[in-house]
């Protein structure tokens, strides 16, 4: 069915962006996107709109349009007002708004239509999940080569701001012991981590956010967390989600930017820590955790 143009209508500049000067908004459907989401996402819709340009063709579109609000509750709601911390509800709108995200070749952000208030609109991405080989490289190119934006808003150092409101029980979960110890050395490998060179970060570089759109450009969605951490913390998102070991790829891509040392450090602690919180809350959901992940972990991260 189609959607009457009310206060949900598209802007004229998605209108032009896609159809052109001149060009008329035929009709739109709305599909509500389920799934994860970020934490400032209120909602997130695919619309489909077929679109009259001025010679009079009608061509389909398909555009995610997704709304952002700010945090009314939990422990993070806060904080989120701060344009600082990883929660900060209209960073991504900003983002997008500024024009310093990523346009590919290599890497990109979905392309932007327009941005209304807190309202983005960008084209729908096609394409399978990248690989994570590729998409270790092409972080790493990406980090090399781009400046931390002088910009109020960026996230900074979203591990070390999760890990500060963080107290978790161990008394409760039956969690593998060397994972214990190394929540209880978390201060200790968090102050090592402040000392290692900082990078731009997408902030949540993990499978389910990245797509092959083509054999040349890996697009990445969900920019709610941009901003500076240390190097090698979103390929531990990337391991995480895939349970592979992507330093070798990564180095090749950030080439001779930082020492391999600082990268495989970031890389290490980003995945002991994040992982170890992961256990915990899994555990005391009664929730399945993957034992080679653990090992992975403990084996090639922890040390």
């Amino acid at each position: 069915m189609t959607s009457p143009m009310t206060a949900n209508a598209v802007p004229p500049a998605v209108t032009a962006a896609l159809g052109g000067s001149g060009a008329e908004l035929v009709d739109q459907v709305p599909t509500p996107l389920t799934g994860s989401t970020g934490a400032a996402t209120a909602a997130v819709e695919r619309l489909t709109l077929r679109i009259r340009d001025s010679a009079g063709t009608v061509r389909t579109h398909r555009v995610v349009r997704k709304t952002l609000r700010p945090l009314t509750s939990g422990r993070h709601a806060l904080a989120s007002r701060s344009a600082d911390h990883w929660a900060y509800w209209r960073r991504e709108s900003l983002a997008y708004a500024s024009g310093v995200l990523p346009t590919g070749p290599g890497l990109s952000a979905p392309p932007v239509l327009a941005v209304e208030d807190d309202v983005v609109y960008t084209s729908e991405v096609d394409g399978a999940p990248e690989d994570p080989w590729v998409a270790a490289r092409r972080l790493g190119r990406w980090q090399a080569a781009t400046p931390v934006p002088n910009a109020p808003w960026l996230a900074q150092n979203q591990l070390a701001q999760r890990i500060a409101v963080t107290d978790l029980d161990w008394e409760d979960v039956d969690a593998d012991p060397r994972l214990v110890d190394l929540w209880g050395r978390r201060e200790e490998m968090l102050a090592e981590l402040a000392t290692l060179p900082s990078t731009v970060v997408h902030g949540d570089y993990s499978a389910g956010n990245l797509r092959a759109a083509d054999a040349d450009t890996t697009v990445a969605i969900d920019w709610a967390t941009f901003g500076v951490g240390p190097v090698g913390a979103d390929l531990a998102s990337l391991t995480l989600s895939t349970g592979v070991w992507l330093l070798d790829d990564y180095l090749a891509g950030l080439g001779n930017a930082f020492t391999t040392e600082s990268v495989r450090r970031g890389y290490q602690i980003a995945l002991a820590l994040t992982h170890t919180s992961r256990v915990h809350w899994a555990l005391s959901l009664q929730r399945p955790v993957d034992p080679s992940l653990t090992e992975l972990v403990l084996c090639r991260a922890a040390r």
